[in-house]
């Protein structure tokens, strides 16, 4: 397989357009992505707000138009639809650099536009397109001959991982592979094979365009429909598979991952190693970690060799060292700048990429626009740290706040949401906290710890440079925002974070709803961090039970010890009936639908005393329970023999409760 070609020009449009036009024209496999789309033009120009479906395609010649902005997406998804032996043009037009960039102002918080602020990534982007190593020249290939690997024809690597998961289908399983490996054609050959013995199949992702490459290669191996299922359709639906494929596994949530093992004897989860939408890598650790604590066994299989292109393809070596290096546990730094903001990470482009691929792999999340993100928005800090000359620790921190009082009525009233500033803005329109935009907020949102030194103390270590240089900057509070778990909410809380939201929609991409969490760094920011936690607690037991059911009890007894109550708060009492009821119930053969209310009740006022535990399996089942997120359906996957099992050690925890709330 032939190396692709990259051409970069710097000509007006029209004049790359008829040069690409005149070259590659009477080819039918070509694509042009512009803002300037020309209606009247052929059916291969497109604009940018269609790039995802270009996912799976294949060109002889692409041309991608940046003259008014690096769009990075696009430039990821269309390098990976050029064949081997196949031109990929970047236009840039003329003066390039020194014209605003549009695209800018994505990145941007309020107020700031393209049009009064730099673009420093673009500076990183222009030395990187000219650096020695890099593919693109001015010079265009007059004929292209792309070599392709006969249809139907698996490699050797692709043929051993489909029989080591064939022979057994059984198990779980990983599939990781970097774009133009074959991955979806070995998937679409796994689910043929496996559909040829009579076996019940299956094959799900986020969204049909995620998996349209292995359903178009089962078409042409079978003449039918892949058996596409919906994530959540499988997840509520009762029917059991004998092999599930789960294709760009890292676009769905845990949760409903989790919930897909259940579904099948065999399961195969596959995920681009690098790609546009992120990176498989960060993925793999996240959900094999999840795995690991529920002992859950699988086997990880990877796909290494280019079919799409000749190995050592000077256009994806490019892009993987511009957005894509990995982390390097090895890489020594020897200049070790605690703290960097935009412009200064040009003297250090080294360490930009290490703190990167740190971020990506500790962030299953993060995705190569966010590489521009930390160099050009002049609001974010990156924090670093540092043991032997190796960069271990990356913390990035926005700042945000000190709105104008005219737009912080406009944020509560609903009728202006500006960019940027997360923290105030949420307090502002979901809390109705009026004050909340006039002060200053440091919203740290990423922490990333090498994955060999973690659990050592330099989460915290790295909370504490920030906060030493915040206090300094007279910042009013650290904040963060996160998809609320308990260990990272005991973190959080660990570092006196207190509580102050819980979002009430699930974040899509984690599964879990977001916490929010401040610090105060001065006496009055402290009492009104308290003030507005105490706002938050008195609500939370009507939105526990309203909104909040599907929350695990663990989690509820996390959320609630970051809580602050107050100076004589309002709390649920137990009636003497209620002391009457639930004894019936324990001693005798009172029905549990019965005395529900009384045990919500109980459940209620021991939470707001802070008498139950998060690591307490008793106080959990009590909890579940009462808010009916736990049921005698549950008992066997508890643990327990039985429904009669069940009740005896949900009688015996009440009576604890009782007995130690008569105890005082």
């Amino acid at each position: 397989m032939a190396h692709r070609r990259c051409v970069v020009s710097y000509t007006d449009w029209h004049t790359t357009l008829d040069q690409f036009t005149s070259r590659y024209g009477n080819l039918s496999d070509t694509l042009i992505v512009t803002h300037a789309v020309d209606k009247a033009a052929a059916s291969n120009q497109i604009n940018f707000n269609t790039l995802k479906r270009q996912l799976g395609n294949s060109y002889s010649a692409v041309l991608l138009d940046l003259s008014k902005g690096i769009h990075i997406s696009a430039l990821a998804i269309l390098a990976g639809t050029v064949r081997g032996g196949g031109v990929f043009v970047l236009h840039l037009g003329p003066d390039w650099l020194t014209q605003p960039d549009q695209e800018l102002d994505r990145y941007l918080p309020w107020p700031l536009t393209s049009h009064d602020h730099e673009s420093f990534y673009k500076t990183l982007f222009w030395q990187a397109i000219h650096a020695g190593d890099s593919p693109f020249s001015n010079v265009w290939p007059n004929t292209i001959e792309p070599v392709l690997r006969s249809t139907g024809t698996l490699t050797a690597e692709q043929e051993d991982v489909i029989q080591q998961i064939v022979t057994s289908l059984s198990g779980c399983h990983f599939l990781i592979a970097a774009r133009g490996r074959g991955k979806s054609y070995a998937l679409a050959e796994l689910l043929e094979r496996a559909s040829q013995q009579g076996l019940a199949c299956a094959c799900t992702a986020s969204s049909p365009l995620n998996i349209a490459s292995l359903a178009e290669h089962y078409v042409e191996l079978t003449g039918t429909k892949a058996p596409f299922k919906a994530a959540d359709a499988l997840v509520s639906d009762s029917s059991q598979y004998d092999l599930l494929l789960v294709d760009e596994a890292a676009s769905l949530p845990l949760p409903v991952l989790e919930a897909l093992i259940e579904k099948a004897n065999c399961i195969v989860f596959s995920s681009t190693d690098y790609g546009y939408e992120g990176s498989g890598k960060g993925f793999g650790i996240r959900f094999r970690q999840q795995l690991a604590m529920q002992s859950i066994a699988f086997k990880q299989h990877r796909l290494k060799y280019a079919i799409r292109w000749g190995e050592n393809d000077p256009l994806e070596n490019w892009l993987d060292a511009l957005l894509f290096k990995e982390y390097q546990v090895t890489n020594q730094c020897p200049d070790q700048p605690k703290c960097l903001q935009g412009k200064e990470w040009l003297s250090y482009p080294s360490l930009l990429d290490q703190a990167f691929a740190l971020l990506v792999s500790a962030h299953y999340q993060t995705s190569p626009e966010n590489k521009r993100w930390m160099i050009d928005d002049p609001s974010v800090l990156t924090y670093c740290l540092y043991e032997q000359k190796r960069l271990v620790g990356v913390a990035l921190v926005t700042a945000e706040g000190e709105l104008p009082e005219e737009l912080s009525q406009a944020v509560m009233e609903g009728t202006r949401r500006p960019r940027g500033h997360l923290i105030p803005q949420s307090l502002l329109a979901h809390e109705g906290i009026q004050e909340a935009g006039q002060y200053r907020y440091w919203r740290i949102s990423r922490i990333a710890i090498a994955e060999d030194v973690q659990r050592q103390g330099l989460g915290s270590q790295l909370l504490s440079m920030i906060e030493h240089d915040a206090k300094r900057q007279k910042v009013d509070f650290l904040s963060t925002s996160f998809a609320a778990t308990v260990d990272v909410t005991h973190f959080w809380r660990q570092a006196n974070f207190i509580g102050v939201r819980l979002g009430t929609g699930k974040d899509q991409a984690s599964g879990a709803y977001s916490l929010m969490m401040l610090k105060g760094l001065n006496p009055t920011s402290q009492e009104l961090s308290k003030a507005w936690s105490q706002g938050f607690h008195r609500d939370w037991l009507e939105t526990l039970c309203l909104n909040l059911r599907d929350l695990s009890p663990e989690l509820i007894l996390s959320i609630h010890s970051t809580l602050t109550m107050g100076e004589n708060p309002h709390i649920v009492k137990t009636s003497t009936k209620d002391v009457s009821d639930l004894t019936y119930f324990c001693q005798h053969h009172r029905p549990f639908d019965a005395i529900r209310p009384a045990l919500l009740r109980l459940t209620m006022q021991r939470l707001q005393q802070g008498k139950l535990l998060s690591n307490s399996a008793d106080d959990g089942l009590f909890l579940g329970c009462a808010i009916n997120t736990v049921t005698e359906r549950d008992a066997h996957k508890l643990g327990f023999s039985g429904k009669k099992a069940f009740y005896q050690q949900l009688k015996h925890i009440i009576s604890l409760q009782l007995n130690q709330l008569k105890n005082g």
